[in-house]
């Protein structure tokens, strides 16, 4: 998670992007269930999904954060691949717009050479070139697939690292789950950069290109749109309403004169997220986990965000409850067991399942 973006449009870009959003909200695929209402009918669900400390597999939503990155190189085809093995129900994954409007799997706005390392010039004397330090929304997608994106964190010791991985698009992972046959949901994430604008796409490029890839694969009934702009988000309620949305936020953009928040900001609200997402007509709240963040059940100034009071108040909006990124076995069986959330998102989706499976 952590991350957004923005670029003031003319009059003229945004009746034409409005209107490609009308356009894209008829290709639904006939097949696929209204989003909307799958989500109406699952926060139900969760909560009899908790009831008696019964957890029910099926239902509770798991997501491999940037396809399980704690496991593999992160947004990599070989961990997609590996979470859609271990089981997961959702890969969640992360989009930055390429400068010729290309939807990258990738999370940082720039290029990062802890992550990346050039390999040669997309075309002769590049001036460009190098590649690596700089913002993926001023390269073009010849020049992004140029790059090599195989190095292991330090973060992630355990971390398999994927051999001359390339930067994926937003086709390929939807190519990759037609190709294995896998049953998943997509939480895709849109990277904009709320507080440094210049750097990325705006809402309205972010929403006019992924929902065109979207469409154009039929799966528009399993797709969540996540963001921390809530921005894109309040364009998508306003013109794509089917869609399901995921408001992300932590301490950082949920705050008083926050760039983040849209129309439904910290003062409006009286700081109370909740009644600003259930206004901005996201069926699913996605807060930071844990104030501070990184620390864990048994650490004595753990405070989890989503306890079982915050679910509970969420639920009687008739929203589900999804934190992020819940890394550590034991807090991933809190928010699970004694929380009562609908899902969670996390590095180490092999732990979330071994968890799950531990539950009575």
């Amino acid at each position: 998670m952590r991350t957004p973006r923005a670029r003031i449009y003319t009059a003229a870009l945004l009746l034409t992007t409005v209107g490609s959003l009308a356009a894209c909200s008829t290709s639904d695929n006939d097949n696929d269930t209204s989003s909307a209402t799958s989500a109406s009918d699952s926060t139900t669900q969760s909560a009899e999904k908790t009831s008696g400390n019964h957890v029910d597999l099926a239902s509770f939503d798991l997501q491999a954060h940037r396809g399980g990155r704690g496991e593999n190189t992160e947004e990599s085809k070989q961990a997609f691949e590996t979470a859609i093995d271990e089981g997961v129900n959702t890969l969640e994954m992360d989009i930055v717009l390429t400068k010729d409007g290309v939807p990258a799997v990738w999370h940082d706005p720039k290029i990062e050479d802890e992550k990346c390392s050039d390999t040669h010039p997309a075309t002769p004397d590049d001036p460009q070139f190098p590649y690596v330090g700089k913002n993926v929304h001023d390269l073009t997608w010849d020049q992004i697939s140029t790059l090599k994106c195989d190095k292991k964190l330090a973060d992630f010791p355990d971390q398999k690292v994927a051999p001359d991985n390339h930067i994926l698009k937003l086709n390929d992972v939807f190519d990759l789950v037609k190709e294995k046959g896998a049953d998943v949901r997509y939480n895709i994430e849109t990277k904009i950069e709320a507080d440094k604008r210049e750097v990325s796409a705006t809402p309205e490029e972010f929403v006019s290109t992924i929902m065109g890839v979207v469409d154009e694969y039929g799966v528009r009934g399993k797709v969540t749109i996540q963001s921390f702009d809530w921005r894109s988000l309040k364009l998508l309620k306003e013109h794509q309403p089917d869609v399901t949305l995921a408001a992300l936020y932590d301490e950082t953009t949920w705050k008083k004169d926050s760039p983040w928040l849209a129309d439904y900001t910290y003062e409006k609200y009286d700081g109370d997220a909740l009644k600003a997402i259930q206004a901005l007509g996201a069926q699913i709240t996605s807060p930071g986990y844990a104030q501070p963040y990184d620390t864990k059940v048994g650490d004595k100034d753990f405070h989890p965000v989503a306890d079982r009071d915050y679910v509970e108040k969420a639920h009687g909006m008739n929203i589900k409850v999804l934190p992020w990124t819940v890394n550590d076995k034991e807090t991933i069986k809190y928010f699970i067991d004694n929380a009562g959330v609908d899902g969670l998102i996390t590095d180490y989706p092999k732990r979330g399942m071994e968890v799950l499976k531990e539950l009575p």
